[in-house]
């Protein structure tokens, strides 16, 4: 291809005018851009931009428990098993966690984590329904081993890894914080002044991290914000480079997508994984300030880790990196940004310490140009670590005295955290710890691997992927009620983060007892679920994947769509009552079949009657006299039940049918003459006097119900009215299925 176009390129210039160079220019300069932004959009990650979007569209939409049980299009056959199962699981829940409940209902209001973790672990479309007695706060008050005391006295099975700091075991970590209060017991919390174990922390990471020099900050986010300010200023450059579904914190200078109210426009999002995105990190180098990455990323649901892109469903042995794909993308990436002269910096926050003794680093076989890390190197406490190299980490320019990078922390080199913090990194180097780690992660693998098996073999839709002792639960079949799951695992004991299954953890303490315990009461609780037909077969549930998909759509676009919170209770009251008058004369599939035409009739007319009143009303009486029909001859004895709503009971119904027929026998009664120009005449004026007389009848009835029960009620029955036909569409159209409607 070069060729041709090298000699193409030689006859224009031999040829050239300067009309035609400009041209030329023109032309040359549109194809680079047109390539530039087609592999710039194969590299943006669009996820975040789309939930930033939705996050602004999105109303909160309230949906009633009714609505919960059949949100996946199931047959309403289930729906009372489910419904009774969600009270079982509510009273259970109850009794398990009575304190633990009252102390966070005390708080509720006081302590927002609270709320933000209720609100983010159920799908939107539920939370309010699972707010009502759901209440799975865990109120810790011992640790023992790979379990928690909780408030109420149960001992719980703890897979959250407190949200990673544990690796090595609680009791192991109340052992460095205890030696290393010791050690700098007599300086207490000064600040200012550096212990002297300050010195060994510092060397001892440099170490581990293979750089030049370390910054300590108060905790894991504070230490991105920190990397990511001194990137930008040593470089010059303001752009930011990330992965989407990494997270490095709660700053939303790093969450363009999650979160993030103001715009961004200093972070570029890419796909993961994509070799696009290492083409735009080559065109834009020399605009990108840094690359920052999760080596193990966290916000992608039912996706196995290190992320979405691959699946690893045995552990990473050291033979085999070479050709694990993640691995590969990490160097290929190391090595695009070392050839554009990008840093590249790693975010091991999370995942530092988690996987090897020396990071993700050494466990990937890769190398940054500055690391983060955070939670487990702080032997128990809190502290964030930025290691990076020499001309990374200034914090002052050498040709420009006053410009300088303001990167400091009150609580950054804490005696307590500095004197833990040695404990853990002591331990870190010892032959005994690698070997523990080996140990830990060949049982965490064995464990994912013989419990998916036992699982599949026992036919339930979970399975355990696992990157060492990094794992998460995945589902197989399709189902809106996954997020279940985590509520059927407290119940049983297990207590998970707030992520629920998305990301757990196992610690050095787990025995092989342990274990088996854990893999039971994951079982009972799946067991538990598919005992209340809260996952289905494909037998129980035709099309379930294409009902889920719908479910899904419909909840986004009632999201949307959605109306303010009066018209949201008005339109769920309207539902209720629709449902009520099912319930009460529309049991018959007979009669459901005849409502089905008069309606298909009736939504006809609506739109006929702006345009040929007369064929609209005629239309429309023998689309009532079918309707009624089914109430009065073929529908079981209702009257009762009819009574108690707000609409006509089937005698006054007919009582309306008799007028409007004498209506019709009085006018032709009425007329001398029968030939055709006459009856057309009757005809119309008899469709005339039928809207007079069916707009008296409504709004005399809506009058009645203002009177007896208020504007609000007549307007329910008004709109109930009015869209009948609209719902009874797809209430009833399973009729003509052969399918029966409950």
């Amino acid at each position: 291809m070069l060729l041709p176009l090298t000699a193409a390129l030689s006859e224009f210039a031999v040829s050239a005018t300067p009309t035609r160079i400009g041209l030329g220019v023109l032309v040359a300069a549109l194809i680079v851009r047109f390539g530039y932004l087609r592999f710039s959009l194969r590299a943006y990650a669009r996820t975040p931009w789309v939930s930033r979007v939705l996050s602004w569209l999105i109303r909160s939409r309230t949906s009633s428990e009714a609505y919960l049980v059949r949100a996946d299009g199931a047959p309403e056959a289930f729906a009372e098993n489910r419904r009774a199962a969600l009270h079982r699981l509510r009273e259970r829940l109850a009794a398990r966690t009575r304190l633990s409940s009252q102390w966070a209902d005390a708080l509720r209001g006081g302590l927002s984590d609270l709320r933000f973790t209720d609100a983010s672990r159920v799908p939107f479309t539920f939370s309010e329904v699972m707010r009502q007695g759901f209440n799975v706060a865990t109120v810790a008050t011992a640790s023992r081993g790979s379990r928690l005391l909780d408030l109420d006295g149960n001992w719980n099975l703890d897979v959250s890894g407190s949200y990673g700091v544990n690796v090595a075991g609680y009791d192991q970590y109340k052992i460095w914080m205890e030696r290393g209060w010791e050690r700098v017991r007599d300086l207490g919390p000064v600040l200012g002044p550096l212990h002297p174990v300050v010195a060994d922390n510092v060397s001892r990471l440099q170490a581990i991290s293979g750089q030049d020099e370390v910054s300590f900050h108060a905790s894991g986010t504070e230490a991105v914000m920190a990397a990511v300010r001194l990137v930008r200023f040593n470089t010059g450059r303001k752009l930011l480079v990330t992965f989407s579904g990494a997270y490095h914190g709660w700053w939303d200078g790093v969450q363009p997508g999650l979160g993030s109210e103001r715009a961004i426009d200093d972070c570029l999002t890419l796909r993961d994984m994509n070799d696009a995105s290492l083409a735009l990190i080559r065109a834009r180098a020399r605009d990108i300030a840094g690359v920052l990455v999760n080596p193990v990323q966290s916000f992608h649901p039912n996706s196995p880790p290190p992320n979405d892109a691959i699946l690893l469903n045995n552990r990473i042995r050291q033979t085999q990196r070479d050709t694990n794909p993640y691995a590969t993308w990490l160097r290929k990436l190391g090595a695009v940004c070392s050839e554009v002269g990008v840093p590249l910096v790693f975010d091991e926050v999370f995942s530092g310490f988690r996987l090897a003794p020396y990071g993700a680093q050494a466990y990937f076989g890769t190398r940054a140009d500055m690391v983060v890390y955070g939670k487990t190197v702080g032997g128990g406490m809190p502290i964030g670590v930025v290691c990076g190299k020499k001309e990374l980490m200034r914090r002052f320019d050498p040709d420009r005295p006053l410009r300088m990078a303001y990167v400091v922390g009150t609580f950054s080199a804490h005696p307590h955290v500095m004197g833990a913090m040695n404990e853990f990194l002591q331990w870190l180097v010892l032959p005994s710890t690698a070997a523990a780690y080996r140990a830990a992660n060949e049982r965490a693998t064995n464990w994912a691997r013989e419990t998916s098996g036992e699982f599949e073999r026992a036919g339930l839709p979970v399975k355990i992927s696992n990157l060492e002792t990094i794992w998460t639960m995945e589902f197989t079949d399709p189902g809106r009620y996954h997020w279940l799951m985590q509520y059927y695992l407290r119940a049983e004991g297990v207590n998970l983060s707030w992520v629920g299954t998305g990301r757990c953890m196992f610690n050095f303490d787990f025995t092989d007892e342990d274990f088996l315990d854990l893999r039971n009461r994951i079982r009972t609780a799946a067991e538990n679920m598919q005992k209340d037909k809260w996952w289905l077969t494909e037998a129980e549930h035709p099309n379930r994947a294409k009902d889920v998909k719908r479910g899904v759509t419909r909840d986004l676009l009632a999201g949307l769509l959605s109306l303010p919170a009066p018209l949201q209770k008005f339109y769920r009251e309207v539902m209720q009552r629709k449902h009520d008058d099912h319930i009460a004369s529309h049991s018959n599939r007979i009669n459901q079949f005849l409502h089905l035409l008069s309606s298909s009739t009736f939504i006809y007319c609506y739109w006929l009657v702006f345009f040929d009143l007369t064929t609209a009303m005629w239309l429309g009486l023998a689309a009532l006299f079918v309707r009624q029909s089914g109430h009065a001859l073929i529908e079981p004895p209702c009257h009762d039940k009819e009574q108690l709503l707000l609409g006509f009971d089937t005698k006054s119904k007919t009582k309306v049918v008799a007028v409007y027929l004498i209506i019709a026998v009085v006018n032709i009664g009425m007329t001398p003459t029968l030939d055709s120009a006459a009856f057309r005449h009757i005809f119309e004026a008899i469709a005339s006097e039928w809207l007079v007389f069916t707009t008296i009848v409504v709004l005399g009835h809506v009058v009645r119900l203002k009177k007896k029960f208020g504007f609000k009620d007549a307007m329910v029955w008004f709109v109930k009215f009015v869209t009948d036909p609209i719902t009874d569409i797809s209430a009833y159209s399973p009729t003509l299925l052969g399918r029966r409607v409950a």
